[in-house]
């Protein structure tokens, strides 16, 4: 579902690689890679095994069913305090003060809560594996209008929107760390350039890297002709039916681990007209909100809070490493050569371990 125009929507093979994690020190904007660890190397003494990378299928849907749910302006907001923010005790906080490279982690008391920014046309559910991965944190995630349950609201998505429902979505915390996947790179960025005391870090998950100068006629086209159309198709059971099986079998594809994809997260919900109609407005709007974030580069200083650029199979080109360096100011790339697009699948383990480097970066800035 995601827009074929950006380099960063459809991941190729994975290669195996026995390079180092992705979190071993490395000097600010250089390149490093990650391959996944071999299940039968023992830990070093004093530190921690890796987590599990063991594939099994995301129950997503019953997992989100015990998260705090909100719905704001349309936008369906989950809400999973950790571990240390519910009270609770255990070994899972202690577990995280340890990493497998050596380096201290955060207390569950003190760690940074996190922002999950689903790629285009891709529910909430699908962060599951990450969201399970780091029980000490606090963390956020929504679906847009048009998913769980409820209506589109008939238009394309813009970046100003999107932006203002990111900000209401965190409320009540002063700082976070913004994970985004693919064409969610557009607003972390924007909303980093407007609220830079809000973000305390980034980690953008084989992002949508663009430098678009027009927004192209795809809006004015869509709200003309198409809009009209898909509201009329998407009701048709049939079609709703072709797009639930199209999905599943081209997320499968963006996958490492297509056979573990959980059907309420990356199938189910695009047999829903709304859902469907959300999802190809959404991939509409891709160069519009391209164009959007073009322009407030123009405006506004490089982000300056630390990120780190996790990229899967095909890599950036030269052109779009350039895009990614002068858009932010303190940049780690990581190569995740084992993972296909959808890296929350195929390697949650890297995602949660670039929310602790950056969560560090941005703790030692304070000190």
């Amino acid at each position: 579902m995601c827009p074929r125009s950006s380099s960063r929507c459809c991941g190729g093979p994975g290669r195996a690689t026995s390079r180092p994690s992705p979190c071993s020190s490395s000097p600010r904007g250089q390149r490093t890679s990650a391959g996944r660890p071999s299940s039968t190397a023992a830990p070093e003494p004093g530190t921690l095994p890796r987590r599990s990378t063991v594939r099994t299928a995301v129950s997503a849907e019953s997992r989100f069913a015990d998260l705090a749910t909100t719905v704001i302006d349309g936008y369906t907001v989950y809400r999973r305090p950790g571990t240390a923010s519910a009270g609770e005790s255990g070994d899972s906080a202690e577990a995280r003060r340890a990493h497998d490279d050596g380096a201290a982690l955060e207390d569950g008391a003190d760690a940074l809560p996190v922002l999950l920014l689903n790629g285009c046309a891709i529910a909430a559910a699908s962060w599951a594996p990450v969201i399970e991965a780091m029980p000490d944190r606090d963390v956020i995630a929504s679906d847009r209008p048009g998913f769980a349950g409820t209506a589109w609201p008939g238009i394309l998505p813009d970046l100003a929107t999107e932006i203002a429902s990111m900000e209401r979505a965190i409320s009540g915390h002063e700082r976070v760390v913004i994970v985004a996947h693919s064409m969610a790179s557009f607003r972390a960025e924007a909303f980093a350039r407007l609220h830079p005391q809000r973000v305390a870090g980034i980690v953008l998950v084989d992002p949508s890297i663009e430098d678009y100068r027009h927004r192209g006629s795809a809006g004015a086209l869509s709200r003309a002709t198409l809009l009209p159309i898909l509201g009329a198709l998407t009701t048709r059971t049939e079609i709703g039916q072709l797009a639930s099986l199209l999905s599943h079998r081209g997320f499968a594809r963006q996958s490492g681990s297509g056979r573990a994809l959980d059907q309420a997260a990356f199938k189910d919900p695009y047999a829903d007209p709304e859902t469907l109609k959300a999802s190809l407005a959404e991939w509409l709007s891709y160069r519009s909100q391209g164009a959007d974030l073009h322009a407030l580069r123009q405006s506004t200083e490089p982000v300056g809070a630390p990120t780190s650029a996790l990229e899967a199979p095909p890599l950036s080109n030269l052109r779009r490493e350039r895009i990614l360096g002068r858009a932010f100011a303190d940049l780690r790339r990581r190569e995740v050569l084992d993972s296909r697009h959808l890296m929350m699948i195929d390697r949650p383990d890297v995602i949660v371990e670039a929310v602790d480097e950056v969560s560090r970066a941005a703790r030692a800035a304070e000190a």
